[in-house]
């Protein structure tokens, strides 16, 4: 790991200047839990590190009269899966939260810095897209909001440019909504090798959905919405029929990965087990 300068600015737009003073060079430390793995491996080697640690608002929780929530960057894994507001309001965000790693990595691993580096098989993406989260970035040329999915573009490469930081998660959270998160993975600190998120609304008291929005992650090199499989099961009655469909969409949808640990052909095959499991457990009003 070769020298580097480090810095701790204590406001939002302390830390945009040092990154468009040191553009290019300059890399932000969250937590540290996907960063400094890297570092240690010489995949990147920062000049400067911007430690976002001493910046208040970034730590944040805070909750809207419209129901939905705003979550600060710097906002641990582990405060998202403790946080009895958002486990009764938005359970499924917190539980996926409570699937990362394990709980020394929850206890530093931020859901800002999980998001940025977009790393394969990460649980919090394919959730907040069933969710129809936004991030904000902020740069010394303002802010600018964007739909979670157009965050992440190839692998471990996000819309962010050197400049960004990306600041806020916004998060609406539906009532009356069914919401459920399954994973499969070689272990449980693993992850994923399929992760699917589904948030649905009731059409007939739980017997069919009139709207439903699906994430999926670790299949392919970005996180991504199943919108084929959302028309095949919104409408209807939800029989073994439409599900058994709508996982054989789900199947052509994705655009799996080969790697150490499956091969593309498995997760592909996965992808529609574990589309099955989400939808049955989502009827079931079951969180996991």
């Amino acid at each position: 790991m070769r020298p580097f300068e480090f810095a701790e600015p204590t406001t939002l737009s302390e830390a945009a200047a040092l990154l468009a003073e040191r553009a290019g060079e300059a890399r932000l430390l969250a937590g540290g839990q996907s960063l400094l793995p890297m570092m240690s491996a010489k995949l990147v080697s920062p000049g400067l590190l911007v430690s976002l640690g001493r910046i208040p608002e970034l730590r944040q929780i805070t909750w809207e009269n419209g129901g939905g929530v705003r979550i600060g960057a710097m906002v641990t894994q582990r405060t998202l899966e403790r946080s009895p507001e958002l486990r009764q309001r938005c359970p499924v965000l917190a539980y996926a939260a409570s699937r990362i790693a394990s709980p020394h990595v929850r206890n530093l691993g931020t859901l800002g810095g999980n998001l940025a580096h977009n790393l394969a098989g990460s649980d919090p993406p394919a959730v907040l897209i069933a969710l129809d989260a936004r991030v904000v970035i902020t740069s010394q040329r303002g802010e600018r909001v964007l739909p979670i999915e157009q965050l992440f573009t190839g692998f471990m490469e996000t819309a962010l440019e050197p400049d960004e930081i990306l600041s806020e998660i916004q998060v609406p959270t539906p009532a009356l909504a069914a919401q459920v998160y399954v994973k499969h993975c070689v272990r449980d600190v693993d992850p994923a090798l399929v992760g699917i998120a589904i948030v649905a609304m009731d059409a007939d008291g739980g017997s069919a959905w009139s709207k439903v929005r699906i994430g999926v992650s670790g299949v392919g090199h970005i996180p991504m919405r199943l919108r084929r499989s959302e028309t095949a099961l919104s409408g209807g009655t939800l029989d073994e029929r439409r599900i058994k469909e709508a996982a054989r969409i789900a199947m052509e949808e994705v655009d799996p990965m080969t790697d150490a640990h499956g091969s593309a052909e498995y997760r592909r095959k996965m992808t529609g087990v574990m589309l099955g499991r989400a939808v049955k457990r989502a009827i079931a009003r079951e969180a996991r």
